[in-house]
């Protein structure tokens, strides 16, 4: 009866990236991120799978990421496509992703360092990218 008070779920999501930051819907994200920030930004995961890691899974939205043993997270995937692992989500991710004010949602990549975060593609080289991680460059140096 009261549901027009309840908060609306985002379905469009637009991540922007620069060398120094990362913005999801304009909420800044550095990684490592705690799970709660992700929360946070997408709302509580559609499910998780428990293997040699805890996956946590967005299924609406696309993304889906990892938790390490002291609950933190150092990349998130997006999917722009979907197959049929159990660990990709079941709807691909139909946002936007900015570098540096460009519209790069489906340009092909291999990796973009952005210092201490980077932009890798998802997918072998020789076929089409289906997404991309957001995380850690684990190339940077200080």
């Amino acid at each position: 009866m009261f549901t027009i008070f309840k908060k609306k779920k985002q379905k469009y999501f637009i991540i922007n990236c620069n060398t120094d930051s990362i913005l999801v819907n304009g909420t800044p994200l550095t990684f490592p991120t705690d799970f709660e920030n992700l929360v946070e930004i997408f709302g509580k995961p559609s499910r998780t799978i428990n293997s040699s890691s805890e996956y946590v899974i967005w299924d609406d939205y696309g993304v889906s990421s990892s938790l390490k043993d002291d609950n933190k997270i150092v990349s998130i995937n997006v999917y722009q496509n979907i197959n049929a692992s159990e660990y990709v989500p079941k709807k691909p991710y139909t946002g936007t992703l900015f570098f540096e004010e460009e519209d790069i949602t489906f340009n092909e990549f291999s990796k973009i360092g952005l210092g201490k975060i980077a932009i890798h593609r998802l997918g072998s080289e020789n076929e089409t990218r289906f997404g991309f991680s957001l995380g850690i460059n684990n190339d940077y140096k200080a």
